[in-house]
């Protein structure tokens, strides 16, 4: 009975903060695939983002969404996984946890701040370089901007609706 009772109350956090995860991994994939050039071969190569972009703002907010940045939604998804491991007294995996959402929010920081610091001097307008963005690119990234920064409305429903 206790083995079932745990399995209940788990695995819808679980699943939330997979869904959470995988759907800003697919938009942050999708919004760099989208932008494809033929000179974007490394990393490097994404100095071509111009600040007054809105790829450049998608990708900041994606990028801070999965680090758990509190605000975003990959906040609060690692806050009730966390508060799930003590609850159940998971003190070593909740420690190694810890431990990776610094190298991961490390590793995210340095992405954003790779990003918004290599084009210093490229401060063209988009409408000038004729950047034509696909309807469904848009409102996709615009939904789920909108759902990475307002969702924290939302996750009692949803958590709800799958318990």
């Amino acid at each position: 009975m206790l083995f079932s009772d745990l399995f209940v109350n788990t695995l819808p956090i679980i699943f939330f903060y997979m869904f959470l995860y995988n759907l800003t991994l697919i938009g942050f994939f999708w919004l760099l695939l989208s932008y494809y050039n033929s000179t974007l071969k490394t990393i490097y190569s994404l100095n071509t983002f111009s600040f007054d972009s809105s790829y450049l703002l998608f990708l900041t907010i994606f990028l801070f969404s999965l680090a758990g940045v509190p605000p975003f939604m990959g906040f609060f998804s690692k806050i009730y996984l966390l508060n799930l491991l003590v609850e159940q007294n998971f003190f070593l995996l909740y420690s190694l946890f810890i431990i990776l959402l610094i190298f991961g929010l490390y590793f995210y920081m340095q992405n954003l701040r790779f990003l918004h610091s290599t084009n210093l001097n490229n401060n063209s307008k988009s409408f000038l370089r004729n950047e034509r963005k696909p309807f469904v690119l848009f409102y996709f990234t615009t939904f789920l901007s909108f759902f990475l920064v307002n969702g924290v409305f939302f996750t009692e429903d949803i958590l709800f609706y799958f318990t």
